[in-house]
């Protein structure tokens, strides 16, 4: 049986959709499964065992310019290319128009897709899938084993393989940064302000756990973080580190096996960690862990306010960002100490 997933982004969304494909590939070991994805994770996916192809979606460029000749013929060639392959399930595991439409012309016989899914994307399926009750987005996914008469496995596998050039990138970048023994990883940046911790308040977490542990606190984050990295270290270089923009995917999962504990906002890293079982503690303010949050076996604290108004799942906040704000630094201080035992 031949399966195209179409999962473009983002990065959490994508290593959930690798739980679902390992599942898959594990109970059924007569599938071939190729995936449509955004670009920036073509090489992750590549490393997924039951993964044969990945298809890229040029999601920035086609998106701002799909009207213009040269864009359109991009957009043919790349629709042309899958139907080549001749599948017999397309399964929408975005919910989303963009994701609809590949699906729909994919040429599948079977074009599938959750009844639940947004922007009028469900109409473009002949097979839908009911959700269920189940509130986890992991979930969720898992209800699509169904399709292809899969077993739910007892507990998701997000894992994927790391390539050994990228364990020796990691190995320069903590020889670089004088690291030579145990690290915490933090990892303040998020899509949305609204999810973020104020960086006075970051600087203090990390100035206290380093006091408790002795252990050199790397924070990571993408280029666009660099600087709010920068003014949460502050003067504290001599045990705060900014690898924001530094390391590709691959490092950084690298990075998050190797490293002792994490502390992160609700992001793509924070899934990462989940994949390796790091022990985590997670802070969340306008999203629900209920839905989203981490699945683990290793210790895992979620911090999240009590506010009347938590998950408002919106990316502004009209009265302050609370929801974040509420998280006391001495409450992420216990719950640090709570994951390491102590």
């Amino acid at each position: 049986m031949k399966i195209l997933i179409v999962k473009i982004s983002s990065l959490g969304d994508v290593v959930h959709g690798v739980a679902f494909v390992n599942a898959l590939t594990a109970g059924r070991a007569d599938v071939t499964v190729d995936w449509v994805a955004g670009d920036a994770y073509v090489d992750l996916l590549k490393e997924v065992r039951g993964v044969r192809k990945v298809i890229p979606f040029k999601r920035k460029a086609w998106g701002a310019g799909w009207y213009q000749p040269p864009v359109m013929s991009e957009i043919f060639s790349f629709i042309r290319k899958i139907r080549r392959e001749r599948y017999d399930i397309c399964l929408d595991l975005q919910g989303l128009l963009r994701s609809g439409l590949i699906t729909f012309f994919s040429g599948a016989g079977v074009k599938a897709g959750f009844a639940e899914a947004r922007e009028g994307s469900r109409f473009l399926y002949n097979k839908t899938i009911a959700p269920g009750d189940a509130p986890h987005a992991v979930k969720k996914l898992f209800r699509a084993l169904e399709l292809f008469e899969a077993p739910e496995p007892e507990r998701p596998d997000f894992s994927f393989n790391i390539p050994a050039e990228s364990e020796a990138t990691v190995d320069t970048l903590l020889k670089k940064l004088g690291v030579d023994g145990p690290f915490a990883v933090f990892h303040p940046g998020a899509r949305w302000f609204s999810k973020m911790w104020p960086e006075e308040m970051w600087r203090e977490l990390a100035a206290t756990v380093h006091k408790d542990t002795g252990l050199p606190i790397l924070f990571t984050g993408s280029k666009d973080d660099c600087g709010t990295v920068e003014k949460i270290i502050g003067n504290n270089g001599r045990f705060m580190f900014n690898i924001a923009g530094q390391t590709d995917l691959f490092a950084l999962s690298d990075l998050v096996r190797r490293a002792e504990f994490m502390v992160t906002v609700d992001s793509g890293p924070m899934h990462i960690a989940s994949a390796f079982n790091l022990p985590m503690v997670a802070l969340f303010g306008p999203t629900s862990p209920e839905k989203t949050g981490p699945l683990t076996q290793a210790p895992l604290k979620i911090l999240r306010s009590d506010a009347d108004c938590v998950p408002c799942f919106r990316q502004k906040c009209d009265i302050g960002y609370r929801c974040m704000k509420d998280i006391t630094v001495q409450t992420a201080v216990s719950a640090v100490r709570e994951i390491r035992g102590e």
